[in-house]
């Protein structure tokens, strides 16, 4: 048996699901099926829920079987429209660069903030540390040194810091705050760096997460969303 959590599912007209899990040693895109039909396991498959899964791939099919499924944790509180865009980003971001190489560092901070989203008054704290600490897991941190020898206050998509002269047009502005705090999630320990975050420029360092995985991960269906909605 293993485990993993849920962070995405499509509903098929025959009652089967199309599942995306994240977990310890990688990540498993499964079918159930039949789980809408009475008595069935749809319940137990909601996004975010941490499950221990068995699957089975049969040689002539192209996705596993989902054989076995225990619900082990139920998040509450995720169904709030901010809160959901948060955990949204932070399981696509998750799902994308969980690699068998790099999941056993991603898989504790993204559960971790997961719970944070869920009951910290401001959702986008826990997704900031979760997300950043998932992008240095997967080795695509940015270099926290300026390019240019001056103090950094500009985030460069290329993944380096340099001074507001120096910094290429493409460039977000983080200044030494932003900067401070980038720093902080990226060094300090993970309670430490949330209570630093508190008195962060907190819409500075989204647009810099935002944009910094767009460049190094790739699009994520959530992201323009996210940039969207009001907290």
């Amino acid at each position: 048996m293993h485990e993993g959590v849920i962070v995405n599912r499509l509903s098929f007209p025959n009652g089967d699901l199309l599942l995306r899990l994240v977990s310890p040693e990688g990540t498993l895109q499964t079918v159930a099926r039949k789980v809408h039909r009475p008595g069935g396991r749809g319940a137990r498959l909601s996004l975010f829920h941490h499950v221990r899964y068995q699957s089975y791939h049969r040689p002539a099919s192209d996705l596993p079987t989902l054989t076995q499924v225990e619900l082990l944790f139920r998040l509450e509180g995720l169904s709030a429209p901010g809160r959901y865009l948060c955990a949204s980003f932070l399981g696509e971001l998750a799902y994308a660069l969980s690699s068998p190489e790099s999941a056993e560092g991603i898989w504790p901070v993204f559960t971790s903030g997961l719970r944070g989203i869920a009951t910290q008054d401001e959702p986008r704290i826990p997704l900031l540390w979760a997300a950043w600490r998932v992008i240095a897991a997967a080795g695509l941190a940015p270099r926290l040194e300026s390019r240019c020898g001056h103090p950094g206050e500009m985030l460069e998509l290329n993944g380096g810091l340099a001074c507001a002269s120096c910094a290429t047009a493409s460039s977000v502005y983080l200044g030494m705050a932003g900067v401070q705090s980038l720093v902080d999630i990226l060094t300090r320990p993970g309670q430490e760096a949330v209570q630093t975050l508190v008195a962060a420029p907190i819409d500075r360092l989204m647009r810099a997460l935002l944009r910094h995985s767009q460049v190094h991960v790739g699009g994520l269906r959530s992201a323009a969303l996210l940039e969207q909605v009001r907290f």
